[in-house]
């Protein structure tokens, strides 16, 4: 079973497990009695990626009365559409984002057009996604600065203006291209923990999202807590070697 199902496949139980109010209510600052867990099933319009995506949220809280009887012939299951059969008002700053137990999960995967919106460039996705292990690959890397929209002759002045004593005047190098790639990746990091704004929009899709689809909330490793800024590698996405080009922050 693939992680999209198994992923969907656990936010209904913690929906059903919330809406019995016998766990995770403690850990969280809303009432109970008249608070109820919906689970989102529709995609939610990025103002970043200018189309309707996944949000962080996938659980929210909605205000209002449920009678009992209809929690339990649904076995405590809501979703958007009760929403709008129950007039139950949803609550901004609830979002809950679901983590699979034990799961290595993805905390946001960024394109080219994203990418240049959030850090203003896209010389460091470049670098990031630059092929420096194999020189049977290095023959591709052309299609990487393409694929990120980046200039050839502006990439090796980017990198050589920033890494000491570089001196590239190629995309075969095997060393350079390391220390570009290290770079990269460190100052995507970098950039990120330094700027609040950037930090909310990743890990918890301020910014992006309207209220209540961004995720205040955090389900991991069976346990309810505030988001936070998780610990994070850097790393390109599987679709590199198709021509589909990501940066992608992974838990450490």
């Amino acid at each position: 079973m693939n992680k999209a199902i198994l992923g969907n496949k656990q936010e209904i139980i913690y929906t059903k497990q919330l809406n019995q109010k016998d766990k995770f209510w403690d850990e969280i600052n809303f009432d109970k009695d008249t608070s109820y867990a919906i689970h989102i099933i529709e995609k939610k319009y990025g103002k970043i990626n200018e189309a309707k995506i996944h949000p962080k949220a996938d659980i929210i809280l909605a205000r209002g009365y449920v009678p009992v009887d209809y929690l339990e012939k649904n076995d405590f299951y809501l979703n958007e559409d009760d929403i709008k059969k129950l007039n139950l008002i949803p609550i901004n700053n609830s979002g809950i984002s679901i983590k699979l137990p034990n799961s290595k999960y993805t905390i946001t995967k960024i394109s080219p057009n994203t990418f240049i919106k959030i850090f203003t460039s896209n010389l460091l996705g470049a670098g990031a996604s630059i092929y420096c292990n194999k020189e049977k690959d290095f023959d591709k890397n052309i299609n990487v600065l393409n694929g990120w929209n980046i200039n050839e002759s502006d990439f090796y002045n980017y990198f050589n203006h920033n890494i000491e004593n570089l001196n590239l005047n190629s995309l075969d190098n095997k060393q350079k291209l390391a220390e570009i790639k290290t770079f990269s990746n460190q100052k995507i990091s970098e950039l990120t923990l330094s700027s609040k704004k950037i930090s909310d929009l990743i890990f918890k899709g301020i910014g992006n999202f309207e209220e209540p689809y961004t995720a205040h909330y955090i389900i991991e490793n069976d346990e309810i807590k505030e988001n936070y800024y998780i610990p994070f590698k850097i790393t390109t996405g599987s679709g590199r070697s198709k021509g589909v080009f990501t940066v992608v922050f992974k838990p450490q």
